[in-house]
């Protein structure tokens, strides 16, 4: 039986499009970057971060949002990160050690939320952690096109852009623990 509430929804266009981006564009995305295609990788890139726009867009416009989509969306985002940073080391691009904190906080977090709600702990998206998955996801195409044109000022540029991400992705990691920790709290409070 399917559950009525539109929030509770599964199989909507835009959880649709976040699945097709996980299990579709960025396995391409990977290949291609492993494979050196670098500007069929820019335009799979492109369209991986439009897909992420593009879903959320039609979310709101159809009145498909779902507590799979808010959830779904910034996991999506988060692997899809940590995939093609990997697949950047593993060409070169990037430095391992941004990638290793990048996950090393994402695994925290999905730790705490685990151990502390069971799964999500329903946070919003802080500012920080907007303008880091934005760096971050700037610094991207600008690091495969500096590589396609042996461009070494814009591959600073992405490097710098990742950089600054990367400390984005501490603080904004930071602050979803102390939300977590502060939102456990209130739950016990209010269970005693």
């Amino acid at each position: 039986m399917t559950d009525p509430r539109p929030e509770n929804r599964v199989w909507t266009l835009p959880n649709v499009i976040s699945f097709g981006r996980l299990v579709i564009l960025l396995p391409l995305t990977v290949w291609l970057l492993l494979n050196q295609h670098l500007w069929s990788t820019l335009i799979a890139l492109v369209v991986l971060g439009a897909s992420d726009w593009f879903d959320g867009f039609l979310a709101r416009r159809m009145k498909q949002v779902s507590l799979l989509g808010k959830r779904l969306d910034p996991v999506a985002d988060r692997i899809s990160i940590v995939v093609i940073g990997g697949a950047m080391v593993a060409v070169g691009m990037i430095p391992w050690g941004l990638v290793a904190v990048i996950l090393a906080f994402d695994v925290l977090l999905a730790v705490l939320a685990a151990l502390w709600f069971r799964g999500s702990p329903d946070l919003p998206v802080s500012r920080i952690g907007k303008w880091r998955t934005a760096a971050l996801l700037a610094a991207l195409p600008i690091l495969i096109v500096a590589a396609a044109l042996d461009a070494e000022w814009l591959r600073l540029v992405g490097l710098v852009l990742i950089y600054l991400g990367a400390v984005g992705h501490i603080l904004a990691g930071i602050g979803y623990a102390r939300g977590m920790a502060r939102r456990r709290t209130r739950r016990e409070v209010a269970a005693v």
